[in-house]
């Protein structure tokens, strides 16, 4: 039933994200002073909904704690690992146990990272780096998560900073669920019939991120049958986790709500129409958030049991999905 659909999103838990996450974040006594720095905010938000793999670069490279405090040195381009005090170069140790600790995490397939901001190992942008007299030389990404971005290109990386951002926040969530829903599709034993019946579910989510990124899905579901499964899927993940990382901005989902509204209209009646037309065109403009047309056109399409749109990822998300985006 449409209704049903809407109102439950997905029927099944499924698999649940496994991210990456700067141990301190957790609550665990591995920063250099020997303090942590659990953020009770991010671990509330998420709750039980992910599974976080934690990693503390200073420490499982081999550093005690506590231990000299570091930053990031010379040039910001590629900046080295020093330690504050005696100048001792620590690069060459931390992109050792880089290369090692990266083929672990990708042999556990994660799905995003969350990392401590501004740390010299962790912090995603923004990590202050300094000349040998000590001056601001300009700014980078951590050792470690600049190694994350080359060997994870297309998965979400934050900080827990940029994540107290609303449209970060939720544009995180977003990409993280939508990987969610095409990886659960294709559990235990995916098939072409299980990624097309996904495609078909996420065409107006993904019409909102990338149109021409979309283009290319469609180009490619159209001649699954002559792809080996495995690559078929491998394509089409790279294209969706592709698509989902730009972000949509209100005109690009105003759009996609329209395409939907001439799937609704010919069964509303003319004040229904107008009414969402009318909210449509305030999100547009930016006067009204997401959730509202998105509300809207929920119930009209619970009302008239338009079935493929129940269907649609906007319309029917996860649970946890919807809850996360609420920050509930």
């Amino acid at each position: 039933m449409a209704e049903e659909r809407i109102r439950n999103g997905s029927a099944e838990p499924g698999l649940k994200p496994r991210l990456g996450v700067s141990t301190c974040l957790l609550g665990e006594n591995v920063r250099y002073d020997g303090t942590e720095k659990s953020d009770p905010i991010l671990l509330g938000a998420f709750g039980d909904a992910v599974e976080w793999v934690p990693i503390c670069p200073e420490v499982e490279c081999g550093m005690t704690v506590p231990r000299d405090p570091m930053h990031l040195a010379d040039d910001p381009d590629s900046p080295r690992l020093v330690t504050t005090a005696t100048g001792e170069d620590q690069t060459g140790r931390m992109q050792t146990w880089m290369r090692s600790r990266l083929d672990e995490l990708a042999g556990c397939d994660p799905w995003g990272f969350v990392l401590k901001s501004r740390s010299p190992s962790c912090g995603r942008s923004a990590v202050p780096v300094l000349d040998s007299t000590g001056a601001p030389a300009g700014e980078a990404a951590g050792l470690f998560a600049a190694a994350v971005a080359v060997r994870f290109p297309l998965l979400p990386v934050a900080d827990e900073s940029s994540l107290r951002d609303d449209s970060m926040w939720d544009n995180f969530i977003e990409r993280l669920f939508c990987l969610k829903r095409y990886r659960d599709s294709m559990q235990p034993e995916g098939s072409r019939e299980s990624l097309v019946a996904f495609h078909a579910a996420h065409e107006l989510q993904l019409m909102a991120h990338d149109r021409d990124v979309l283009h290319e899905m469609e180009e490619l579901v159209a001649r699954s049958r002559k792809l080996p499964l495995d690559e078929l899927s491998a394509r089409y993940e790279e294209l969706l986790t592709t698509a989902m990382e730009f972000v949509a901005t209100p005109a690009q989902s105003a759009d996609a709500f329209l395409h939907a509204l001439g799937l609704l209209e010919r069964y509303m009646n003319p004040g229904e129409r107008q009414d969402a037309l009318e909210l449509i065109e305030e999100h547009r403009g930016g006067r009204v958030p997401l959730t509202v047309p998105t509300k809207l056109l929920g119930r009209y399409i619970q009302k008239y049991r338009v079935e493929h749109l129940a269907t649609q990822s906007c319309f029917a998300s996860h649970p946890n999905e919807l809850k996360l985006r609420n920050r509930s």
